[in-house]
């Protein structure tokens, strides 16, 4: 005769729904910018409030994703390390992504 608990099929269930996220995830996935730098995220890591307002400030003439392209990268490090808690834009980027990834697995 088995017992069981609600706590730990719940708890395997929770599971079960984490791996198939993950499985979807490794498929890959494009994330928008808002999502990927949501408000709770720039509020926390940056002197701003949203990542509109972070490139609105910002000495960047930013109309579409091939202006961003064209941005000088040792420009936009130097912005990013004065205007938040990362070193460069590789570590933001590198922190929203994991912060992003998380949130989806239900972290």
């Amino acid at each position: 005769m088995g017992v069981k608990t609600k706590g730990f099929d719940d708890f395997n269930k929770r599971l079960k729904q984490m791996g198939n996220k993950a499985k979807e995830l490794e498929k890959g996935t494009t994330v928008s910018f808002t999502d990927l730098f949501n408000d709770r995220f720039m509020q926390i890591h940056t002197k701003f409030n949203n990542i509109d307002e972070f490139f609105d400030k910002s000495p960047f003439e930013i109309q579409t994703e091939e202006d961003f392209d064209k941005i000088n990268e040792s420009e936009l490090d130097e912005y990013v390390r004065n205007h938040s808690r990362f070193s460069g834009w590789e570590d933001m980027k590198g922190k929203a992504g994991q912060e992003w990834v998380a949130k989806q697995l239900g972290f």
